[in-house]
């Protein structure tokens, strides 16, 4: 499927893949070149392939709080929260983010891959009287990530320049009812995503590209650079950190579990009843790690201790100028995890050949946001 913005990918040079029935660029130039500029100076992501969803109704806040980890009560109307739909077991279904418009309005966005299974699953569990809408047909997404990106829509779109991070705003863009403007991204730089109707949403990022570029200050940038930032940035992706085997603390995503909301689907798998999380032993854990010498890690390469003993296996690897090294995070078992966590030794099989790696927890890289961005 060609999503909006195809024809601009091709004439600026686009090479285009399959993700997940979507057509998207991958790279324009290359993804180390696209991911330096985007800690720089600023890229602009086509993300139209990802999910939105509104819901509406009397409490649709209280609806989706029973759905999701995270506490929605928690945050003023106005803001972003991430969290994780789960199955009665506790396994991950989807990672989402939710858009808190007050009680009678929620947006999600949610991943591609998920999009329809997570559509039904949310309306399976909905109270009567709340509505679930799927804007993703004929919407376009896009985001602008980078510590200039702010530059870019001084001469595009100033009045968003006051947002703080994780702010989110409904806008009228290009004439377009209903833009979802968030602050917030995938790439652990300050930025800013867009959804909304494809018309005027391609107009907007035609008027982005122009300005930026004009600038010297922006590159157009592909999944592989997304996917080099947010591994950089030790951010989870699902079908490689998560899955609905696995729970968010497996995962070591703890923040994104509400500890004192009584109520949400799989609480009683992964939570005591004093809120305590419930570990399986028999689970790995997610870690991180750095390679000692030259090799790149990629998904399902097995986890080794030093006598060739398996541990586990890498869920997303690569190599990162900024890191210095092939890196990657890998499911571990627990035992060898709390060892490798305490410098113990460790390798990693790439193609046959055994590398030695060290233990590195996430974000591999630093980013500074600026003042403007908390």
């Amino acid at each position: 499927m060609n999503v909006p913005l195809h024809d601009i990918h091709l004439r600026e040079g686009g090479h285009m893949v399959d993700f997940h029935g979507y057509t998207l660029p991958v790279r324009f130039s290359s993804i180390l070149e696209e991911s330096l500029f985007v800690r720089e100076k600023a890229g602009l992501f086509d993300i139209s392939h990802m999910g939105h969803f509104v819901l509406r109704g009397k409490d649709a806040l209280g609806a989706v709080n029973r759905l999701i980890t995270s506490n929605l009560e928690n945050v003023p109307p106005g803001k972003a929260l991430y969290g994780h739909l789960l199955n009665p077991a506790g396994g991950v279904i989807d990672d989402i983010m939710a858009y808190h418009f007050g009680r009678e309005r929620v947006d999600l966005v949610v991943n591609a891959s998920n999009r329809d299974g997570d559509a039904r699953w949310i309306r399976e569990h909905l109270p009567a009287g709340i509505e679930l809408e799927d804007f993703s047909p004929g919407h376009v997404g896009m985001a602008i990530q980078g510590p200039r990106a702010s530059r870019v829509l001084e001469d595009v779109l100033p009045g968003i320049l006051d947002m703080r991070r994780r702010e989110t705003r409904l806008l009228q863009i290009e004439g377009g009812e209903g833009f979802l403007v968030s602050r917030t991204g995938y790439t652990g730089e300050d930025g800013w995503e867009f959804f909304g109707p494809a018309g005027p949403g391609v107009s907007f990022y035609e008027k982005l590209l122009h300005a930026g570029k004009k600038a010297g200050i922006l590159a157009c940038c592909g999944l592989g650079a997304r996917d080099l930032l947010r591994l950089e940035m030790g951010y989870p992706l699902y079908g490689q950190e998560l899955n609905d085997r696995f729970s968010p603390f497996d995962a070591g995503l703890a923040f994104a579990v509400s500890r004192t909301k009584s109520e949400f689907i799989g609480r009683t798998s992964i939570l005591e009843s004093d809120g305590q999380p419930r570990i399986d032993p028999a689970h790995p854990s997610l870690g991180g790690f750095v390679v000692e010498g030259r090799g790149i890690p990629r998904t399902g390469c097995p986890m080794e201790k030093t006598d060739g003993t398996r541990v586990g296996e890498v869920t997303s690897g690569g190599f990162s100028p900024r890191v210095g090294s092939g890196f990657g995070l890998a499911y571990l078992d627990r035992d060898f995890l709390e060892f490798f966590r305490n410098g113990g030794p460790g390798q990693v099989r790439i193609h046959g050949v055994a590398h030695p790696v060290r233990h590195r927890m996430w974000p591999f890289v630093s980013v500074h946001r600026g003042d403007s961005a908390p």
